[in-house]
């Protein structure tokens, strides 16, 4: 039995860099066992993750979370992600329009508009929290308009966002998923009434098994795509910003090299994956090396995975032009990240235009990196010295 059975993934082991903590598991075997949270098995290796993700048969989705309430049992449907085959691929085929590739591009502008009208207001600054005055509020405002927010309505967005992804507290994150519940169903019972060309409206027309969706799946269907949509892509901005400050010759490379920033993202991507999601067994089976039993949990420790030195040289290294990158930060098999597109074109856009305008920043030394802990993993507090003060600094 692996030794680490006390890990917990709400309250990791504290480090400077969270994303090592499954290295010690990954060295002994692929998966490993942990008695917290109810407990729950955890694929640490790239095969092991890989063979978790592409056999629905073996690992259902029913649920993506430790414990398996995690979020609460009004919202245990959360459509697609937690519909196994044949039910998953027509509904997930209903979202694809929203996220088509002429829907992202016709965003594009705002995003990169919004971007820099933060990055050069930041400039100006000598510090800031870059989580939270940065990385958190590009995808917050792209969701935003994704859902057919109200402009007058963005900033109570923004503050049922805020409420929901920034305990780390399973208490607090069920009342929080309970107040962002009330402010969805209002959203819905607008666009029952008025639809419009918006994601909201997109999930209103989808089916299961050729029937409307009740209003749980509903409530489950946006708080799946909006929460990840906002939480995975500002950890990752965060973490990216987090490695640039503290690692100066990356950064000054991006900086005169900035055609480098597509294939930075995706490193970035791998090294600091926010995301480890769940399935549960469904039925007893010997897996790598250990006995797994119907209904166990089993998490999918993508972190780990993209640090697994059998599928990636210099695992533990950043390397910006790392030509072969087969990460798999947005997951795979049947529920790959369907809007990891739109992730890719909100990083590329908040690197480019932070850097334009910040070419010069540092950790500040007297404010340690706050992380977030649970099933995403991302700097929640990055206090950043700016221009001058990151130069008289270092």
């Amino acid at each position: 039995m692996f030794e680490h059975s006390e890990f917990d993934l709400f309250a990791p082991p504290a480090t400077e860099n969270p994303f090592t903590v499954y290295d010690g598991m990954r060295a002994q075997c692929p998966v490993a066992r942990s008695e917290q949270l109810g407990g729950y098995w955890i694929a640490t290796s790239y095969q092991a993750v890989n063979d978790v993700a592409k056999a629905p048969e073996l690992f259902s989705s029913v649920s993506i979370s430790v414990p398996k309430d995690a979020f609460g049992d009004d919202l245990a449907e959360r459509p697609p992600i937690t519909l196994d085959p044949p039910r998953h691929g027509p509904f997930r085929r209903t979202l694809l329009p929203a996220f088509s590739p002429r829907r992202i591009k016709a965003l594009e502008a705002s995003v990169r508009e919004h971007a820099r009208d933060m990055a050069t207001t930041i400039a100006g600054q000598d510090r800031c929290d870059a989580a939270a005055e940065y990385a958190k509020n590009i995808p917050s405002r792209f969701m935003a308009r994704m859902i057919g927010c109200a402009d007058e309505r963005e900033k109570e967005f923004a503050d049922r966002m805020r409420a929901l992804l920034e305990s780390n507290e399973l208490d607090e994150t069920k009342r929080a998923m309970a107040e962002t519940q009330r402010y969805l169903n209002e959203l819905i019972a607008e666009r029952r009434d008025n639809p419009r060309d918006d994601l909201v409206s997109c999930v209103l027309s989808a089916e299961i098994d050729g029937r409307a969706l009740t209003g749980q799946e509903l409530i489950g269907a946006l708080v799946l795509i909006i929460t990840a949509g906002i939480d995975t892509t500002w950890s990752a901005i965060g973490s990216s910003l987090w490695h640039l400050a503290s690692h100066p010759e990356d950064r000054k490379r991006l900086v005169a090299e900035p055609e480098l920033i597509p294939t930075a993202v995706e490193e970035f991507l791998r090294v600091f994956s926010p995301v480890q999601i769940a399935r549960v067994v469904t039925r007893d089976i010997h897996f790598h090396g250990v006995d797994l039993a119907e209904g166990d949990s089993i998490l999918m420790g993508m972190p780990s995975a993209n640090r697994d030195a059998e599928e990636f040289p210099a695992a533990d290294a950043v390397a910006l032009d790392r030509a072969v990158n087969r990460h798999v930060a947005f997951g795979v098999g049947i529920h790959r990240c369907i809007g990891s597109s739109v992730a890719r074109m909100e990083m590329r856009i908040a690197m480019e235009e932070w850097l334009r305008a910040i070419p010069e920043f540092s950790l500040a030394p007297d404010a340690p990196v706050a992380w977030s802990t649970g099933h995403v993993w991302g700097p929640r507090k990055l206090d950043l010295l700016i221009g001058g003060a990151a130069c008289t600094s270092s």
